[in-house]
């Protein structure tokens, strides 16, 4: 093999390959069981590089495949839209995917400075804290963390208590257990038996601290009412297209079934300013009062010389109530460093980066409940879901369009993304989107119902409001930073030793 490539050079392509692996852990694929054995052959190949500067390499290698595979879709953004051609927007998504890699090169650089059993026990502890920080550090991007590819496993049922950082935390320990047995000479039955003891222990507490609820019903079934256009982008924002696609969602608002309590339209549905439309807006006050029903509608809003990418809710003839987006997508909503960059984005995209991020709150009653909302981006972020949960809400509202990533994995990355939030905080959560996946998720996590994307349709369904807070939406995640800076000083200690 030495006639190709230096030998130095194998453990790089090896960790760059199991990287490009990673997304094959996330839906639309599932094979949650590729986390643990992509994740324990990372670590024995950290384990045995000659020092920390090349285990960083390898964890630069992994992270770099891993999001070049895993976010590629970006890539169809930027030429669709962008009009970049194909060199440069794959050019682009590499850039990001070298930033995201950033971190995993700084977790696994950092735990091969470990030795012995300390190693082991700080690889787990590093991987994810370096998930954590990517999530936050600037605007923060926390897609393809670990956690979430257990959003539907045995060891999702710790999420309530702990989060997806806990999750993940505890997928990643099991990585490293699995990988410090098959290395060395641990032949010992004593140690087998304790892994397979413990990992028995996890799977088994985890299946118990999914039955556990914290939150309980309050108040009657909502009759919820989603709606999914499916209007190409290329339609969506040209101004010839706009009174066909008001006209469409207006008439698949008013054939609502009797005794509908909430209609949800999907992010920018209306794509011209409410203030262009005040006619239109007052029929719909007019029929919300008529019937009864509440109406969430995602409309740009033109507010004191300033846009936001918003929510707009009617109910009746009272005051328009409105969401702002408060966490926006840099590059697609607002430019950072807008004197240095806003000319280059400019060129590519005309008018984009304008938003201003929303303030204040993220509820909005319906019925006697409180939604709690998100648009698009936000509900990747479980910080941004707990504003609303804070506030007292008792269900979930995402409205959001991914007809800009096309035919991709997106759509369903998100789904999953959506489905942890639901569990973390056992409240249902809605989804209207344009083009899919319009849904409803359990408190569970469980997807109970959803439209194929990419269609025409309405989705009709009750949830079931909650009332009360999990672990995870009392304390956030300080339970999982306390158990990592717990396991962090075991691994030092043993290292040390």
């Amino acid at each position: 093999m030495n006639r190709f490539l230096p030998e130095a050079l194998w453990p790089k392509l090896l960790a760059l390959l199991l990287g490009a692996a990673w997304p094959l852990a996330f839906a639309p694929f599932a094979q949650s069981w590729l986390a643990f054995v992509l994740l324990g052959l990372l670590f024995v190949l950290v384990d045995r590089s000659p020092s920390p500067r090349a285990a960083a390499a390898l964890g630069f290698f992994f992270g770099f495949g891993a999001f070049g595979a895993g976010v590629y879709w970006l890539a169809i953004t930027l030429h669709n839209f962008a009009h970049m051609d194909w060199l440069l927007a794959g050019a682009a998504v590499a850039l990001l995917a070298a930033y995201c890699a950033l971190y995993s090169a700084l977790a696994m650089g950092l735990a091969r400075r470990f030795r012995g059993a300390g190693r082991w026990l700080a690889l787990p502890v590093l991987w994810i804290f370096g998930e954590y920080l990517r999530a936050r550090v600037a605007t923060g991007f926390p897609w393809l963390a670990t956690g979430y590819t257990q959003t539907w496993n045995y060891l999702g049922g710790y999420a309530p208590w702990i989060g997806q950082y806990g999750v993940g935390l505890i997928t990643a320990g099991l990585a490293s257990m699995g990988a410090w047995l098959l290395t060395g000479q641990r032949r010992q039955l004593w140690a087998w038996s304790f892994a397979g003891s413990l990992t028995l222990l996890l799977f088994a507490l985890g299946l118990f601290a999914a039955t556990v609820r914290f939150t309980h019903p309050v108040g009657l079934p909502l009759s919820v009412r989603l709606l999914q256009g499916n209007i190409p982008i290329s339609e969506k924002w040209d101004p010839s297209r706009i009174d066909d696609i008001l006209t469409r969602y207006v008439q698949l608002i008013t054939q609502s079934p009797p005794g509908t309590q909430l209609v949800v339209l999907p992010e920018t549905a209306f794509p011209i300013l409410q203030t262009q439309i005040p006619g239109l807006i007052a029929q719909l006050q007019d029929w919300s009062a008529s019937h009864h029903s509440v109406l969430i509608i995602g409309i740009p809003e033109a507010h004191n010389d300033r846009y936001y990418n918003a929510a707009m809710e009617i109910e009746g003839h009272q005051p328009i109530r409105w969401y702002r987006k408060q966490h926006l997508v840099p590059f697609g909503e607002y430019i950072p460093f807008p004197r240095l960059l806003g000319p280059l984005v400019h060129h590519f995209l005309p008018g984009l980066g304008n938003f201003t991020p929303g303030r204040g709150s993220s509820i909005l009653p319906v019925d006697g409940q409180r939604a709690g909302m998100t648009i698009c981006y936000e509900e990747s972020f479980s910080r941004d879901v707990r504003k609303g949960v804070d506030e007292g809400a008792t269900f979930l509202v995402n409205i959001s369009d991914y007809a800009w990533y096309g035919h991709s994995i997106a759509a369903a990355q998100t789904l999953q993304t959506a489905a942890m939030q639901a569990r973390q905080e056992q409240k249902p959560d809605i989804r209207a989107t344009n083009t899919g996946i319009t849904s409803v998720i359990l408190p569970n996590g469980k997807v109970e119902v959803q439209l194929p994307q990419f269609s025409y349709a309405t989705l009709n369904a009750k949830i079931q409001p909650m009332a009360g807070d999990t672990p995870f939406a009392r304390f956030g995640n300080w339970p999982y930073l306390g158990l990592s800076a717990l396991l962090l000083g075991l691994a030092f200690w043993r290292s040390r030793r």
